[in-house]
């Protein structure tokens, strides 16, 4: 079908005018006639021939056609110019119409495919919701399989709040009112001495490490306590360090100001993710400084990272790939680099996944401090709760144990502790920190305290009977023991509450630590005890190890015989013969 109707009528005039003036052309044109009149002949066109005149021949011809000819012709010429001039005036508007229509056609292919796409897209996201519902299934499979639990017998061994949603519940601790620390009697040399110093001796060292944290464990078995054991020790050895917090849920960080606690809220993961990123920022500033380790010793800066799992979950989710790629990134950094600078994390967990942390390389123990904490609890109602399954799961992982006769060992050892840790509701914690070893932890009691106080960094607490609190130290020139720096004299009755039994715990593990050169000098500034009476007690058990002045010296004082330090020598020779000697305060 043709658009325009004139446009045939105007080539068939066109073509009858071109034919007509061919034809006009072409056709004889000379229908004359000879005839006589008198004696006269004639030679005229047939049709202008007199009447009276007397025809001698004829000889026909085109005259008539050739005129029909040309006047069709010249009238098709005429007729297909009016016409081209009318189609000249519209062609404009049919152009306009037909840009319309095309437009429209356009729109029409748009909206269908439109309809298409938003018909794909609910096609999609209907896949896409029954993906995250089996990977959510998934996750919780291998949650239950991480604590040691058959999936399908789930929801009748969880009992209590040791369930998924037990994550964001505020009793992740292990309460003294319903789970009260059995003080046991210790043997001398036995087994169970050994594993109670081996845990505080770990605990003891959280502090001092510059790596990066990862603490796993199901929920009450006291992780928190751990956690606030560490933020103890850190604060009271490191007065200038900077601690940020990112929780599940509201509680008291001792020593962390509450504008640097944030509280992860899953309709606004960015913001709530602020200080990891702020911690990164500050990692970058001290890497573009020339610095050593040393610099950064006493101003580390920690990123506490509470109930990981429940946070980790929810960055994980298909909707925030884009903002876990990048917060993985710089947990990352601050995993593998922090540790130079003295800057990292304090993962607190549910379950043994180290994806989670950032790094996923098999070498990751190289980078992390990776401790997991088991317990089964008895409730009052004689039910049990929590598992020793995160423990079992590190030392099968030959990627972070990775001798076949020390996982053998361990695993040897944990069937020893369980019964003990079942009997007295004491956690037993696994450390990777140097040479992996089992502990049963100490009793750690959870103290709220504000910004500007610091506890004293002992294994086991109790409140102050006094009610003074425990000062940062002060300069105590008249010390005698103390006579080049600064010195504690503890309030007076302050600690008279602990029991003599845990006194010794305390003081035995900060024996091996001193001894091992772990732990700065006795009497030094930056010593995590800082109770006078009881830095005399742990003088006195490592003047009976016998080693000599040199060393004992060494260990109490910080110096040595000889140089621009041997008047320093001297006065510490001569106040280690006045301890020894039963004199506590000489002047």
């Amino acid at each position: 079908m043709l658009d325009n109707i004139n446009q045939p009528i105007v080539a068939g005039l066109l073509g009858v005018g071109f034919a007509g003036i061919v034809g006009a052309t072409a056709l004889p044109f000379n229908d004359r006639i000879e005839y006589r009149i008198g004696n006269r002949i004639e030679s005229q066109p047939a049709w202008l021939v007199p009447a009276k005149a007397e025809f001698r021949s004829i000889e026909r011809g085109y005259g008539g056609i050739k005129i029909l000819l040309a006047l069709l012709a010249t009238g098709g010429m005429v007729t297909a110019m009016l016409i081209a001039r009318k189609e000249g005036k519209l062609e404009p508007m049919r152009q306009r119409i037909q840009g319309y229509q095309q437009k429209a056609y356009e729109y029409d292919h748009a909206a269908k495919s439109a309809y298409q796409m938003s018909t794909t897209a609910t096609r999609y996201k209907k896949l896409a919701e029954a993906d995250e519902v089996e990977f959510e299934g998934q996750l919780k499979r291998a949650y239950m399989e991480s604590l040691g639990i058959d999936p399908q017998e789930q929801q009748a061994l969880l009992m209590g709040t040791t369930t998924l949603n037990s994550v964001a519940n505020p009793s992740d601790k292990v309460e003294s009112a319903t789970a009260a620390v059995i003080e046991p009697t210790i043997q001398p040399n036995s087994n169970l001495e050994i594993a109670r110093r081996t845990a505080a001796k770990v605990l003891n060292s959280l502090a001092g490490i510059n790596t990066s944290i990862f603490l796993a464990g199901p929920t009450r078995t006291g992780k928190t306590r751990t956690l606030h054991k560490w933020l103890r020790d850190t604060k009271t050895r490191f007065p200038q360090a900077e601690i940020y917090v990112i929780a599940q849920k509201y509680e008291d960080f001792p020593g962390v100001p509450k504008h640097q606690i944030a509280i992860f809220d899953p309709l606004f993961p960015e913001e709530s993710m602020k200080f990891l990123d702020e911690v990164y920022e500050k990692l970058l500033v001290r890497k573009s400084q020339p610095a050593t380790e040393e610099t950064y010793r006493n101003r580390p800066i920690k990123l506490i990272l509470e109930d990981w799992f429940a946070t980790h979950q929810c960055l994980v989710q298909k909707r925030n790939a884009q903002l876990w790629e990048d917060k993985a990134s710089k947990l990352g950094s601050l995993a593998t680099v922090g540790g130079q600078y003295n800057v990292g994390y304090f993962i607190c967990t549910q379950t043994f996944n180290l994806a989670s942390s950032g790094v996923a390389d098999s070498n990751i123990r190289l980078n992390l401090a990776l401790i997991a904490q088991g317990l089964v609890r008895t409730t009052s109602n004689d039910e049990e709760q929590g598992s020793y399954g995160v423990i079992e799961q590190l030392l099968n992982n030959q990627r972070v144990i990775a001798s076949k006769e020390a996982r053998d060992t361990l695993t040897a050892e944990l069937k020893r502790l369980i019964p003990v840790s079942m009997a007295e509701q004491t956690p037993i914690i696994l450390s990777t920190i140097g040479n992996p070893v089992l502990g049963l932890m100490p009793k750690i009691e959870v103290k709220t305290s504000s910004v500007n106080e610091v506890s004293d960094a002992q294994i086991s607490t109790s409140d102050n009977s006094s009610g003074k609190d425990n000062t940062l130290p002060q300069p105590d020139t008249g010390n005698l023991l103390n006579p080049y720096g600064k010195g504690v004299e503890g309030s007076e009755g302050s600690e008279g509450s602990d029991t003599s039994e845990a006194l010794e715990q305390s003081l035995n593990g900060f024996l091996a630590e001193v001894i091992a050169e772990n732990l700065p000098p006795v009497f030094a500034d930056d010593f995590p005890l800082n109770n006078h009476e009881r830095r005399v007690q742990l003088a006195k058990l490592i003047i009976a190890k016998n080693l000599g002045k040199m060393k004992t010296i060494l260990l109490l004082w910080g110096v040595k015989d000889g140089g621009r330090n041997n008047q320093r020598y001297i006065d510490a020779r001569t106040m280690l013969e006045r301890l020894m000697g039963g004199d506590e305060n000489a002047n």
